[in-house]
């Protein structure tokens, strides 16, 4: 009964269409850009239902990519003026709208798009798309416990390698571990802070720079000069009894947003003793930045520092294959 009504409909649809064709009221044309325009309708509700994204979230990211693209720009001019602060500024907040954007479900990449002068990062250009598995960008972030932390405090200074480590304290982190990354974490040895190391830094911090470099015949176009120079950070400020401290690892050439395949950082607070008092972990793949932070209530006044391990690997052909370093702030007192 209700298909012979739909049949039914259609039929007087037919009908009606033919009676305004004869009485010239409806043009082919004008019924080609009914049909043109209700299917790109359908394409457009399709499309957007098999990202996910209805049309709120569609202009939220259309004004976020905008905003990245004018930001971009900018950050461009600086470069290419040799503004430095102006850089640090806009670099800033491009990673704010970077950050909203992957909230979104989207994918930012920066291909460079001019050679780097000395240690200026390159200029860059922009694209924004949804983010596929592959490229996504997976991350632990994990602050020690009390556990964790006396079973840190037993391995320091045992020849242990740095998978070793992970798997005694952090296991969670090697469960869904890319084979190749790790089986370069249970190659390499892991470096202990040594105490007696004399103060370095200003301000309480202090920077190591790696670089690793490729032949020109295995280059491409977006590796200008075919260097890669990551800078790496540790950092504490205290007001008794409160100590916030962190390690950070950032890429800086060939630009700021060029991504590693692994990099991790783990943050330790220690105390004049050596004991280690807070331990924080961060790590990602297909990422540009890594910071692992911690803030720690003192009971004790005396010296304290922050030592950060720093590791990482380069994409395929780059020699030296990864860095592992460490950077290590100052002996501070703190106290009431």
């Amino acid at each position: 009964m209700k298909g012979g009504g739909k049949r039914k409909g259609l039929k007087n649809l037919g009908g009606d269409m033919e009676k305004m064709k004869k009485k010239g009221k409806v043009t082919i044309g004008a019924m080609l850009i009914v049909v043109l325009l209700a299917g790109m309708a359908l394409l457009s509700a399709v499309s957007a239902y098999e990202h996910g994204i209805d049309d709120e979230k569609s202009y939220d990211i259309d004004n976020l990519s905008q905003d990245l693209e004018d930001a971009v720009t900018s950050y461009n001019e600086a470069v290419t003026e040799w503004r430095l602060d102006d850089v640090l500024s806009y670099v800033e907040k491009i990673d704010q709208i970077i950050a909203e954007l992957e909230a979104f479900g989207m994918e930012v990449e920066f291909t460079a798009t001019h050679e780097n002068q000395g240690l200026m990062p390159t200029t860059v250009s922009v694209s924004v798309n949804p983010a596929t598995e592959q490229n996504r960008t997976r991350r632990h972030s994990i602050s020690a416990n009390e556990e964790q932390l006396e079973i840190i405090n037993r391995l320091v200074g045992q020849d242990i390698t740095i998978g070793e480590f992970m798997e005694k304290v952090f296991p969670e982190v090697l469960e869904d571990m890319p084979e190749e990354i790790a089986k370069n974490l249970y190659a390499t040895e892991m470096i202990w802070p040594d105490p007696s190391e004399p103060p370095r830094g200003e301000d309480h911090s202090q920077a190591v720079v790696t670089k690793a470099f490729k032949p020109a015949s295995e280059s491409t176009d977006i590796q200008p000069k075919f260097i890669i120079l990551t800078r790496h950070y540790s950092k504490m400020e205290a007001e008794w009894p409160d100590i916030d401290f962190k390690s950070w690892s950032r890429v800086w050439l060939p630009h700021l947003w060029y991504r590693l395949p692994y990099m991790a950082v783990w943050s330790g607070l220690y105390y004049e003793d050596g004991s280690l008092k807070d331990f924080d972990f961060d790590d990602g793949y297909n990422v540009y930045e890594v910071e692992a932070s911690g803030s720690y209530s003192a009971s004790t006044a005396g010296e304290y520092r922050v030592t950060g391990q720093h590791y990482g690997t380069y994409p395929p052909g780059y020699e030296p294959p990864g860095y592992y370093v460490i950077a290590s702030t100052d002996w501070t007192y703190v106290g009431p």
